[in-house]
């Protein structure tokens, strides 16, 4: 990944990887089938994060929002660690979506992936009476999930908007404010416990 982001994609070469690895050409396609597929594995580093502390919030009962909340902050915290600079991120990004099904195939038994993550928050929430219940909690982790994902993607582009909030930050309280039952159509800030939780809500910005 830091050769990728020292001269991008395109020019990045499998004997310079190895070279600074100090392994051989076998055991790099041992792994990987092709260059790209590193980024799967980047991939996978980011979906564990999110899988993991969003598992925990369930396991400490936190409220969904405040259960999403840090979970996409544990999610950009380790993006932006195995993927820099924002260009690097948009490649991982390009690549899970072109190949779809891959990604779930390296993260096997290890981890569910973002959306089976998220449904299962939501559905939790649903059983609180935290989300609304009319709809498949899945297709309303598909629209969670790809919101806030679009929305950070975008904010990394042009970054905040004045008088508002990073937008990955900003699309997490509208569509969860979209999702509580008999919804007034306000967006429900996620609420926080702890010091813990408020820095990662502040990592995000950079997203």
């Amino acid at each position: 990944m830091a050769e990728y982001a020292r001269v991008g994609m395109d020019a990045a070469r499998v004997e310079d990887i190895v070279a600074a690895a100090g392994v051989s050409w076998g055991t790099f396609f041992h792994y990987f089938s092709t260059k790209d597929d590193v980024l799967l594995d980047a991939a996978a580093a980011v979906c564990r994060a999110f899988a993991a502390t969003a598992a925990s919030g369930l396991e400490t009962g936190q409220e969904t929002a405040a259960v999403f909340a840090d979970a996409f902050a544990a999610l950009f915290h380790v993006a932006r660690e195995v993927a820099e600079p924002v260009s690097l991120r948009g490649a991982v990004l390009r690549h899970v979506a072109d190949h779809p099904g891959r990604l779930s195939a390296v993260l096997g038994e290890e981890a569910p992936a973002p959306v089976q993550a998220a449904s299962e928050v939501i559905a939790e929430g649903q059983r609180r009476g935290e989300i609304r219940a009319d709809r498949p909690a899945e297709s309303l982790a598909v629209v969670l999930c790809y919101s806030v994902l679009a929305s950070a993607r975008r904010g990394a582009t042009i970054g905040r908007l004045p008088e508002s909030p990073p937008l990955s930050q900003l699309a997490l309280e509208v569509v969860l404010g979209g999702m509580r039952p008999e919804s007034d159509g306000a967006p429900s800030a996620p609420r926080h416990g702890g010091h813990r939780a408020k820095s990662r809500r502040v990592r995000t910005e950079s997203s």
